[in-house]
């Protein structure tokens, strides 16, 4: 995608636009766009929290100073960002769709994680009002010089869906489980997803037994995942399985100052040390190994290292460096596809 606008025009005979609905409609593209791309960082992350603000900025949008519309730079920090991208395609397709009447069944498909669909679906709400027929304005968007119409959103379909289903899913997520012994000898079981207590029940004895091999250690969860209205993990319930959680696949490494989309996923060996509270991820074939208290940090530590890994050795004269440097910059190569 070489180049992405969004336009506000005037359909009164008077064709001026007041800065009040431009600004309006800024407001609500920019929250898509940040919120769309903040998905894509959580899901590749595991993150508990939203993404650091740092990691976000690549996702701003600018008035193009020659035609006045809204544009957008494909660029993070001093690298071109790939991320910046793909989420500029999943606006599109998300004004698209969502214009055409596609509905919250599109919404599940494409936003399994229900703090962003929330978000996302949110945003599509308040576009919708201020782009209301009666208003008598339209927003048109596109790239490479094609342009469509939004058309606003069913807004009491998807306040209702907002408000019963968004915030529940099927899905994994990756916590703590922990087990105390009740009075008539039975274990009762908590799983500790960040910094919360979230509640847990099983579909089955077997899933049940395998959250006993889990205890104390970081464990993968599968169930109907529910959260609130802020983003909570409520609860996990209907598990069907649990087992250690002890490797974290990455496809995209991100930092703030750039991303790289991987050839080979990177399979990272996770430890928790229940001791200490301490979350470790490393990848013995370039030497990164990185611990952090919280989970969220220790991820993106990793992807910091990764990216440091790639900017100081991808570009290095190889006559001048060790029998070992050469082995990571084989593994980095085989990793990112990318030809000496």
């Amino acid at each position: 995608m070489n180049a992405f606008s969004i336009t506000v025009r005037s359909e009164k005979e008077d064709k001026r636009i007041p800065i009040a609905v431009a600004s309006d409609v800024m407001f609500d593209v920019q929250l898509l766009i940040a919120h769309i791309g903040e998905s894509f960082i959580a899901e590749e992350f595991g993150s508990y929290e939203r993404p650091a603000e740092a990691l976000v900025e690549r996702f701003t949008l600018y008035i193009d100073p020659e035609g006045g519309g809204i544009s957008f730079k494909a660029s993070a920090g001093k690298g071109q960002s790939a991320l910046m991208e793909k989420a500029l395609g999943m606006l599109r397709l998300t004004l698209e769709k969502m214009g055409s009447g596609s509905g919250t069944y599109w919404m599940e498909d494409n936003f399994k994680d229900p703090r962003y669909r929330s978000l996302v679906l949110y945003d599509l709400i308040q576009l919708s009002k201020h782009m209301a027929r009666n208003r008598g304005y339209a927003m048109l968007f596109g790239a490479d010089g094609k342009e469509k119409r939004f058309e606003p959103i069913d807004i009491d379909k998807a306040q209702i869906f907002l408000e019963k289903n968004a915030r529940i899913t099927n899905g994994s997520v990756a916590g703590i489980m922990h087990s105390i012994q009740s009075k008539r000898n039975v274990p009762v079981f908590s799983f500790v997803v960040g910094d919360d207590r979230v509640k847990i029940s099983f579909r089955t004895k077997d899933a049940e037994g395998d959250a006993a091999a889990c205890l104390s250690g970081a464990a993968l969860v599968k169930g109907i995942l529910r959260y609130s209205e802020d983003g909570e993990l409520l609860e996990v319930s209907d598990i069907t399985s649990v087992e250690p959680f002890i490797k974290k696949t990455m496809r995209h490494m991100i930092s703030a100052e750039r991303d790289i989309p991987l050839a080979v996923s990177v399979e990272a060996d996770v430890r928790y040390d229940n001791a200490t509270m301490i979350w470790k991820l490393s990848y013995p074939d370039l030497g990164i190994s990185v611990s952090d208290l919280h989970w969220d940090r220790a991820v993106a530590g990793f992807h910091d290292y990764f990216v440091f890994l790639c900017d100081n050795y991808l570009t290095k004269d190889r006559s001048v460096m060790t029998d070992e440097e050469k082995d990571v910059v084989d593994v980095l190569h085989t990793l990112t596809d990318r030809a000496e």
